[in-house]
């Protein structure tokens, strides 16, 4: 691998810096590396258990199929150090007892995504992971704090950082999703004012109907250009301490919009403009400008950490906090978490601060954030690997040939194995498969294995949703959940 091309940075990705080394490899490669370097069993934290498992069926996982290389091919970026001290790099992949989700979008841009994990066992550093978008995957390390930190540097410098009047300092996760679908609703009234020309100054309002409007919008519709769909994406996609996953904010009823809408008028924010029913509002100046700021953002920059404390009940006890910032031309708003530990499942406890920053601010709270937990000594039962499922025979998958794509064998999911009762309606395809394919479960449990990897562009019908899980069906009659966001609509 070319030594240049594994310290290039580009403006979404963080950067391996300093000495860090990027070791590029394939899903079939990580067991083999494990093995090479002496590496523990993985802790239940570790993405070696999902990494290092043998997929079903060779032809059910793209990545598996291409050729293995040598340990020593993988690690030449790590050519003149000793086995020991790249064994110990690389250890934190294995015993990890911190994890930082490091995830950056640009505007209308999908987030990118490095997942850096860390272990007491081996001082302060970091191992990187990241996802490519050819199917394989990129280990940095070893990867300090220091170069995360100069990668949000890189993200907030483009901001002029300018102090800006706030509609609220500190809200709960359910006035944290009110306020952004407001900006929305208010964004989406704003533009549809240029429809036509007017011939005299009419205010822009926003209702309840406006509202919910704008949230089942962001609901049905992936447009990352809308504010609380691009926040909503990068936090469902964080790692929490037992695997959960998919956790966000709450809905915004038309309860809660009533009663944030008069909170707001109340406090000065908003204006009734007539008596119509439902009432319309008209924001004031401040409410405005924060809306504005948010009409197009430069980036959004989300710092997810869990740190281990403990252990009980055969799971990992974590300490977990958030900050999220959205850089704008006129200042960094930065969104840091309060009570993200206890929350579980339920975010309604959750409460959010909210600020205006400049840019020295802004890498002053990242730096804050990022340190780890001082003089922490961990048990045992931290590391060791956490017993699983015995695992079940399942059905050979099956190859077909998909006459609309040509000739070109794709892996569909295993056909069911016996015949089941009579057919029912007719399968009407209404999305497919991502590029790069994806994993399917037998329940919308992120706890649980999954059972194969549906290849790109397979058709699928939706059966039904459960949050962001989507009960698919395919062509020959086969079930199962998968991530209901990644799924592509098909376009008539």
């Amino acid at each position: 691998m070319d030594t240049e091309a594994t310290v290039a940075t580009t403006p979404d990705t963080p950067s391996p810096g300093g000495l860090a080394r990027t070791i590029r490899l394939s899903r079939a490669e990580f067991a083999p590396l494990a093995r090479h370097l002496d590496l523990p069993e993985p802790s239940p934290l570790s993405p070696l258990t999902d990494l290092c498992a043998p997929a079903p069926h060779p032809d059910a996982d793209p990545d598996a199929t291409g050729p293995v290389r040598e340990a020593d091919e993988l690690l030449r970026e790590f050519t003149g150090l000793p086995p020991a001290v790249v064994r110990m790099a690389l250890l934190p992949l294995a015993v990890p007892d911190r994890v930082v989700d490091a995830r950056s979008a640009l505007f209308n841009s999908a987030p990118t995504q490095c997942r850096l994990y860390a272990s007491h066992r081996c001082e302060s550093v970091f191992v990187g992971l990241r996802p490519r978008l050819d199917g394989e995957y990129e280990l940095l390390a070893p990867f300090a704090s220091q170069d995360l930190a100069w990668w949000v540097q890189l993200q907030v410098q483009f901001s002029s950082g300018q102090p800006m009047p706030l509609p609220q300092e500190e809200l709960t996760a359910e006035q944290l999703a009110f306020l952004l679908v407001l900006v929305d609703a208010y964004k989406t009234v704003f533009f549809r004012s240029f429809a036509a020309r007017r011939t005299e100054p009419q205010p822009v309002t926003v209702s309840v109907t406006d509202l919910l409007e704008a949230q089942q919008d962001a609901l049905r519709v992936a447009d990352r250009r809308w504010i609380s769909h691009a926040v909503a994406e990068l936090f469902a996609a964080q790692l929490h301490p037992a695997g959960r996953c998919g956790v966000t904010l709450p809905p915004v009823t038309a309860a809660v919009a009533e009663r944030e809408l008069r909170r707001y008028e109340e406090a000065g924010y908003l204006e009734r403009a007539g008596a119509g029913d439902p009432p319309a509002y008209e924001p004031g100046l401040t409410l405005a400008t924060f809306a504005g700021t948010l009409f197009t953002w430069i980036s959004l920059l989300a710092l997810h950490d869990v740190q281990v404390v403990g252990h009980e009940g055969g799971r990992p006890v974590a300490q977990e906090d958030m900050v999220l910032f959205v850089v704008t031309e006129p200042t960094v708003w930065a969104l840091v978490s309060q009570g993200l530990t206890r929350a579980r499942e339920d975010w309604l406890a959750v409460r959010f601060g909210l600020r205006a920053l400049g840019v020295v601010e802004a890498c002053n709270l990242a730096d804050e954030f990022l340190r780890p937990i001082p003089e922490l000594t961990l048990p045992e039962e931290v590391y060791r690997p956490q017993p699983g499922p015995e695992p079940q025979p399942q059905p050979e998958p099956v190859t077909v040939v998909v006459p609309a794509q040509g000739s070109e064998p794709l892996s569909r999911p295993p056909a069911p194995p016996a015949p089941g009762p009579p057919a029912g309606p007719a399968f009407r395809p209404t999305h497919r498969v991502p590029s790069g394919g994806m994993s399917a479960w037998t329940a919308p449990d992120p706890s649980l294995q999954a059972v194969t990897r549906i290849d790109a562009r397979v058709e699928l019908e939706i059966l039904e949703r459960a949050g962001d899980w989507a009960h698919i069906v395919c062509a020959n009659g086969w079930s199962a959940w998968v991530d209901g966001r990644r799924i592509e609509e098909l376009r008539p």
